[in-house]
């Protein structure tokens, strides 16, 4: 055992006989990557500066892929959000320098031979291949017990004026109305030689059927007449595409 050990196992075994009064957040002594479970054994509550520390004393531990693994996960303890305060734990410059150069290593090695996320490239057919079969031997389906709860607790749940104008805002910029030809022609490419879901047809109509009968089928409703462009549309349509979201005001 060495001392990196022996220190990461007396931080970890004090972490579970005291209380913490204040921010703190969950830490797996045997990492999920290594092999641990999220039982409560396996659980410590730290604080952000100990948590930081329990990561770094981990690649300092372990050797081969098992340290490559390590040092991603501390590079990760750098990112910080609305939930989490690692940042006010301060990173020496000679910590930080030497997690650069470590990780640098470490991810040069695993990219070696493979093409960037963020550069452009394009997928070969036989990487689509893959994905295709991979999707087909695991296709995504919602699980209807969770499904249901998802549907009950967000019933008559309404969205927050803060929601609202995060929403707004993300949304700002982004040009409303009718989409261009461009955009056309990329949905058209990008659906080319996709076959629809057996049964897909066979549901629209039956859906249609019964807006008509019902008397709710956009059709069936009273249009309005946009005053910028003159064009008649249903009510839906309006919203999205004329009276104040009509392009024809700024042409």
């Amino acid at each position: 055992m060495n001392k990196y050990t022996r220190w990461y196992t007396a931080l970890t075994e004090r972490a579970r006989t005291r209380i913490v009064n204040g921010y703190t957040e969950n830490h797996h002594i045997q990492p999920r990557s290594l092999g641990g479970s999220d039982d409560k054994d396996n659980l410590v509550e730290l604080t952000a500066r100990e948590h930081f520390i329990c990561h770094w004393l981990l690649t300092k531990m372990h050797t081969g892929e098992a340290k490559s693994k390590m040092i991603y996960a501390l590079n990760g303890m750098k990112r910080g959000n609305e939930f989490t305060q690692r940042y006010e734990t301060k990173i020496t410059a000679r910590v930080y320098e030497n997690l650069k150069k470590e990780f640098s290593k470490v991810h040069s090695a695993t990219m070696q031979g493979k093409i960037p996320v963020n550069k452009d490239r394009k997928m070969s057919e036989e990487q689509k291949a893959k994905i295709r079969a991979t999707k087909a031997a695991n296709p995504y389906k919602w699980d209807p017990e969770k499904l249901a709860k998802r549907v009950e607790t967000q019933t008559g749940v309404k969205r927050s004026e803060e929601t609202k104008l995060k929403m707004s805002l993300a949304a700002k910029g982004k040009l409303k109305g009718p989409m261009s030809e461009e955009n056309k022609l990329k949905i058209s490419q990008g659906s080319k030689g996709k076959s629809k879901p057996a049964g897909m047809g066979a549901k629209l109509s039956a859906t249609v059927a019964a807006q008509k009968a019902a008397g709710t089928h956009y059709t069936q409703l009273p249009k309005q007449t946009c005053p910028h462009c003159g064009v008649q549309a249903s009510k839906a349509r309006y919203t999205a595409f004329h009276g104040d979201a009509c392009r024809s005001q700024t042409l």
